[in-house]
Protein backbone atom coordinates (compact mmCIF):
# COMPACT_ATOMS: atom_id res chain seq x y z
CA UNK A 1 0.00 0.00 0.00
CA UNK A 2 1.43 3.57 -0.89
CA UNK A 3 2.62 5.34 1.85
CA UNK A 4 0.55 8.38 1.29
CA UNK A 5 -2.46 6.36 1.49
CA UNK A 6 -1.29 4.54 4.88
CA UNK A 7 -0.54 8.34 6.39
CA UNK A 8 -3.78 9.57 4.93
CA UNK A 9 -5.41 6.59 6.60
CA UNK A 10 -4.83 7.03 9.96
CA UNK A 11 -5.37 10.93 9.69
CA UNK A 12 -8.49 9.99 8.50
CA UNK A 13 -8.83 7.59 11.32
CA UNK A 14 -7.57 9.10 14.16
CA UNK A 15 -9.46 12.04 12.85
CA UNK A 16 -12.83 11.30 12.55
CA UNK A 17 -12.67 8.83 15.77
CA UNK A 18 -11.16 11.75 17.92
CA UNK A 19 -14.06 14.29 16.63
CA UNK A 20 -16.57 11.65 17.37
CA UNK A 21 -15.23 11.05 20.74
CA UNK A 22 -15.28 14.73 21.81
CA UNK A 23 -19.02 15.05 20.39
CA UNK A 24 -19.97 12.13 22.98
CA UNK A 25 -18.20 13.27 25.61
CA UNK A 26 -19.60 16.62 25.34
CA UNK A 27 -23.42 15.75 24.17
CA UNK A 28 -22.88 17.03 21.66
CA UNK A 29 -23.65 14.33 19.21
CA UNK A 30 -26.43 15.53 17.26
CA UNK A 31 -28.18 14.17 14.48
CA UNK A 32 -26.34 16.34 11.52
CA UNK A 33 -23.35 16.47 13.40
CA UNK A 34 -22.98 12.18 12.83
CA UNK A 35 -24.32 12.51 9.62
CA UNK A 36 -21.85 14.90 8.34
CA UNK A 37 -19.11 12.46 10.57
CA UNK A 38 -20.85 9.53 8.65
CA UNK A 39 -20.07 11.56 5.22
CA UNK A 40 -16.91 12.38 5.44
CA UNK A 41 -15.98 8.80 6.62
CA UNK A 42 -17.51 7.44 3.34
CA UNK A 43 -16.51 9.82 1.04
CA UNK A 44 -12.81 10.18 1.74
CA UNK A 45 -12.44 6.85 3.26
CA UNK A 46 -14.51 5.03 0.40
CA UNK A 47 -14.79 6.88 -2.12
CA UNK A 48 -11.44 8.54 -1.76
CA UNK A 49 -9.30 6.78 -0.37
CA UNK A 50 -11.28 3.60 -2.30
CA UNK A 51 -12.24 1.74 0.87
CA UNK A 52 -10.10 2.38 4.03
CA UNK A 53 -9.56 2.04 6.61
CA UNK A 54 -10.49 -2.08 5.66
CA UNK A 55 -10.93 -3.74 8.99
CA UNK A 56 -11.15 -7.28 7.07
CA UNK A 57 -8.48 -7.32 5.39
CA UNK A 58 -5.41 -7.74 8.49
CA UNK A 59 -8.01 -10.39 9.01
CA UNK A 60 -7.92 -11.83 5.82
CA UNK A 61 -4.45 -11.64 5.91
CA UNK A 62 -3.76 -13.30 8.59
CA UNK A 63 -5.92 -16.44 8.36
CA UNK A 64 -3.91 -16.94 5.02
CA UNK A 65 -0.39 -16.60 6.62
CA UNK A 66 -1.43 -19.12 9.09
CA UNK A 67 -2.41 -21.64 6.75
CA UNK A 68 0.38 -21.31 4.39
CA UNK A 69 2.59 -20.90 7.41
CA UNK A 70 5.08 -18.32 5.61
CA UNK A 71 5.61 -14.91 5.23
CA UNK A 72 4.32 -14.17 8.22
CA UNK A 73 6.88 -10.61 7.76
CA UNK A 74 4.67 -9.37 5.12
CA UNK A 75 1.56 -8.68 7.10
CA UNK A 76 3.07 -7.04 9.99
CA UNK A 77 1.89 -3.94 9.36
CA UNK A 78 -1.72 -5.55 8.64
CA UNK A 79 -0.74 -7.37 12.21
CA UNK A 80 -0.61 -3.67 14.18
CA UNK A 81 -3.34 -2.12 12.18
CA UNK A 82 -5.50 -5.21 13.59
CA UNK A 83 -4.03 -5.00 16.98
CA UNK A 84 -4.95 -1.01 17.27
CA UNK A 85 -8.56 -1.61 16.08
CA UNK A 86 -9.01 -4.46 18.46
CA UNK A 87 -7.05 -2.40 21.78
CA UNK A 88 -9.70 1.19 20.58
CA UNK A 89 -13.10 -1.45 21.22
CA UNK A 90 -11.38 -2.04 24.69
CA UNK A 91 -11.53 1.33 25.37
CA UNK A 92 -14.48 2.74 23.41
CA UNK A 93 -16.27 0.25 22.18
CA UNK A 94 -17.52 0.35 18.72
CA UNK A 95 -16.17 3.70 17.73
CA UNK A 96 -14.16 2.89 14.93
CA UNK A 97 -17.70 0.83 13.76
CA UNK A 98 -19.93 3.64 14.34
CA UNK A 99 -18.04 6.34 12.84
CA UNK A 100 -14.55 5.82 11.13
CA UNK A 101 -15.32 2.75 9.00
CA UNK A 102 -16.76 3.62 5.53
CA UNK A 103 -18.66 0.61 4.57
CA UNK A 104 -20.55 1.38 8.67
CA UNK A 105 -20.93 4.88 7.52
CA UNK A 106 -22.37 3.97 4.44
CA UNK A 107 -24.97 1.29 6.07
CA UNK A 108 -25.29 4.12 9.27
CA UNK A 109 -26.69 6.95 6.61
CA UNK A 110 -29.01 4.29 4.61
CA UNK A 111 -30.59 3.23 8.24
CA UNK A 112 -31.81 6.41 8.47
CA UNK A 113 -34.55 5.87 6.07
CA UNK A 114 -36.66 3.48 8.40
CA UNK A 115 -34.37 3.21 11.86
CA UNK A 116 -35.53 6.97 13.32
CA UNK A 117 -34.64 8.32 16.22
CA UNK A 118 -38.53 10.02 16.85
CA UNK A 119 -40.63 7.18 18.73
CA UNK A 120 -43.69 8.55 16.59
CA UNK A 121 -42.12 8.62 14.11
CA UNK A 122 -40.76 5.18 14.30
CA UNK A 123 -44.21 3.61 14.98
CA UNK A 124 -45.12 4.51 11.39
CA UNK A 125 -42.02 2.98 9.77
CA UNK A 126 -42.92 -0.27 7.62
CA UNK A 127 -40.97 -3.00 5.74
CA UNK A 128 -38.00 -3.09 7.82
CA UNK A 129 -36.58 -6.00 9.94
CA UNK A 130 -35.72 -5.86 13.68
CA UNK A 131 -32.83 -8.58 13.48
CA UNK A 132 -32.39 -9.80 17.34
CA UNK A 133 -28.62 -9.66 18.68
CA UNK A 134 -28.80 -13.57 19.15
CA UNK A 135 -30.11 -14.29 15.39
CA UNK A 136 -27.22 -12.10 14.01
CA UNK A 137 -24.51 -13.71 15.88
CA UNK A 138 -25.81 -17.23 15.09
CA UNK A 139 -24.87 -16.34 11.30
CA UNK A 140 -21.93 -14.08 12.09
CA UNK A 141 -20.42 -17.06 13.74
CA UNK A 142 -21.36 -19.60 11.25
CA UNK A 143 -19.68 -17.23 8.65
CA UNK A 144 -16.82 -16.86 10.91
CA UNK A 145 -16.02 -20.29 11.53
CA UNK A 146 -16.29 -21.11 7.41
CA UNK A 147 -14.06 -18.09 6.55
CA UNK A 148 -11.53 -19.57 8.75
CA UNK A 149 -11.33 -23.46 7.72
CA UNK A 150 -12.05 -22.38 3.65
CA UNK A 151 -8.95 -20.06 4.72
CA UNK A 152 -6.44 -22.20 6.57
CA UNK A 153 -7.51 -25.69 5.08
CA UNK A 154 -7.54 -24.60 1.61
CA UNK A 155 -6.44 -21.33 1.22
CA UNK A 156 -9.70 -20.27 0.08
CA UNK A 157 -9.67 -16.32 0.45
CA UNK A 158 -13.45 -15.54 0.61
CA UNK A 159 -13.08 -12.72 2.17
CA UNK A 160 -11.00 -11.42 -0.34
CA UNK A 161 -13.89 -11.97 -3.04
CA UNK A 162 -16.69 -10.75 -1.46
CA UNK A 163 -14.89 -7.66 0.98
CA UNK A 164 -17.34 -4.35 0.16
CA UNK A 165 -14.35 -2.46 1.43
CA UNK A 166 -13.08 -4.05 -2.27
CA UNK A 167 -15.88 -2.62 -4.10
CA UNK A 168 -15.03 0.53 -2.72
CA UNK A 169 -12.27 0.43 -4.98
CA UNK A 170 -14.17 0.12 -8.10
CA UNK A 171 -14.71 3.86 -8.17
CA UNK A 172 -10.60 4.57 -8.02
CA UNK A 173 -10.43 1.47 -10.80
CA UNK A 174 -13.98 1.16 -12.57
CA UNK A 175 -12.09 -0.89 -15.02
CA UNK A 176 -10.92 -3.59 -12.87
CA UNK A 177 -13.16 -6.36 -13.59
CA UNK A 178 -11.66 -7.90 -10.49
CA UNK A 179 -13.68 -5.81 -8.04
CA UNK A 180 -16.81 -6.91 -9.86
CA UNK A 181 -18.32 -9.23 -7.40
CA UNK A 182 -17.12 -7.28 -3.77
CA UNK A 183 -19.25 -3.80 -6.19
CA UNK A 184 -21.83 -6.50 -6.17
CA UNK A 185 -21.53 -7.35 -2.47
CA UNK A 186 -21.34 -3.90 -1.20
CA UNK A 187 -24.57 -3.18 -3.00
CA UNK A 188 -26.52 -5.76 -2.16
CA UNK A 189 -25.41 -4.38 1.78
CA UNK A 190 -26.15 -0.67 1.13
CA UNK A 191 -29.77 -2.29 -0.24
CA UNK A 192 -30.35 -4.65 2.75
CA UNK A 193 -29.05 -1.32 5.12
CA UNK A 194 -32.51 0.08 4.60
CA UNK A 195 -34.23 -3.16 6.25
CA UNK A 196 -31.80 -4.55 8.43
CA UNK A 197 -29.92 -2.18 11.05
CA UNK A 198 -26.02 -2.32 9.14
CA UNK A 199 -26.41 -6.17 7.84
CA UNK A 200 -22.99 -6.44 7.14
CA UNK A 201 -21.58 -5.39 10.57
CA UNK A 202 -23.68 -7.87 12.14
CA UNK A 203 -23.69 -10.27 9.81
CA UNK A 204 -20.81 -10.73 7.79
CA UNK A 205 -17.84 -8.61 9.03
CA UNK A 206 -15.42 -10.78 11.12
CA UNK A 207 -13.81 -7.92 12.59
CA UNK A 208 -17.16 -7.39 13.62
CA UNK A 209 -17.58 -10.76 15.07
CA UNK A 210 -14.02 -10.07 17.27
CA UNK A 211 -15.17 -6.50 18.19
CA UNK A 212 -18.29 -7.84 19.45
CA UNK A 213 -16.48 -10.25 21.89
CA UNK A 214 -13.72 -7.25 23.37
CA UNK A 215 -16.09 -4.19 22.95
CA UNK A 216 -18.04 -5.60 25.98
CA UNK A 217 -14.90 -4.60 28.19
CA UNK A 218 -15.24 -0.97 27.01
CA UNK A 219 -14.17 1.41 29.43
CA UNK A 220 -16.26 3.92 28.12
CA UNK A 221 -20.06 3.12 27.29
CA UNK A 222 -23.29 5.04 27.16
CA UNK A 223 -24.81 4.58 30.24
CA UNK A 224 -27.43 5.65 32.61
CA UNK A 225 -27.58 8.29 34.97
CA UNK A 226 -29.25 8.72 38.33
CA UNK A 227 -32.06 10.60 36.22
CA UNK A 228 -33.12 7.88 34.39
CA UNK A 229 -36.90 7.00 35.01
CA UNK A 230 -37.34 3.98 33.13
CA UNK A 231 -39.37 5.24 30.96
CA UNK A 232 -38.18 2.31 27.93
CA UNK A 233 -38.32 4.57 24.86
CA UNK A 234 -34.17 3.89 24.58
CA UNK A 235 -34.80 0.08 24.49
CA UNK A 236 -37.61 0.55 22.03
CA UNK A 237 -35.86 2.79 20.09
CA UNK A 238 -32.07 1.14 19.68
CA UNK A 239 -31.88 -0.55 16.36
CA UNK A 240 -29.51 -3.15 17.99
CA UNK A 241 -31.48 -4.01 21.56
CA UNK A 242 -28.16 -2.51 23.67
CA UNK A 243 -30.31 0.16 25.25
CA UNK A 244 -31.54 -1.73 28.11
CA UNK A 245 -29.95 -1.44 32.11
CA UNK A 246 -26.97 -3.26 32.47
CA UNK A 247 -26.33 -4.55 28.26
CA UNK A 248 -22.85 -5.06 27.43
CA UNK A 249 -23.26 -2.92 24.47
CA UNK A 250 -21.28 -5.22 22.57
CA UNK A 251 -23.16 -4.34 19.62
CA UNK A 252 -23.73 -0.98 20.46
CA UNK A 253 -22.59 1.31 17.31
CA UNK A 254 -23.58 4.68 19.34
CA UNK A 255 -25.44 5.82 16.81
CA UNK A 256 -26.98 8.26 19.27
CA UNK A 257 -30.57 7.52 18.72
CA UNK A 258 -31.45 6.47 22.69
CA UNK A 259 -29.52 9.98 23.38
CA UNK A 260 -32.00 11.56 20.97
CA UNK A 261 -34.82 10.06 22.16
CA UNK A 262 -34.69 10.19 26.04
CA UNK A 263 -36.71 12.59 27.54
CA UNK A 264 -34.79 13.18 30.35
CA UNK A 265 -31.08 13.55 29.07
CA UNK A 266 -30.45 10.18 31.28
CA UNK A 267 -27.91 8.58 29.09
CA UNK A 268 -23.87 10.02 29.40
CA UNK A 269 -20.76 8.53 27.09
CA UNK A 270 -18.96 7.78 30.11
CA UNK A 271 -16.72 5.73 32.20
CA UNK A 272 -17.30 2.35 33.91
CA UNK A 273 -18.07 3.07 37.78
CA UNK A 274 -15.61 1.61 39.93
Amino acid sequence: MDMLIVISMFILWIGVSFIALILLFRDKGTKKTSITLYIVSFVLGGIVLGGIPNAVMPIQQILMIMGTGSGLFLIIPMIIVFTLLILTTLIFGRIFCGFACPVGALQELISKLKFKSDFKKQKSVKYKLDLSTKKANIVRWCFFGLIILTSIIWSLAILQFINPFLGLNYFKNPLSIILLIPLITLIIVAVLSIFIYRPWCRLLCPFGALASLTSRFSRYKLRRTESCTECGLCEKICPTQEAFAYSSKSECYLCNRCVEVCPQNALKFTKMNK
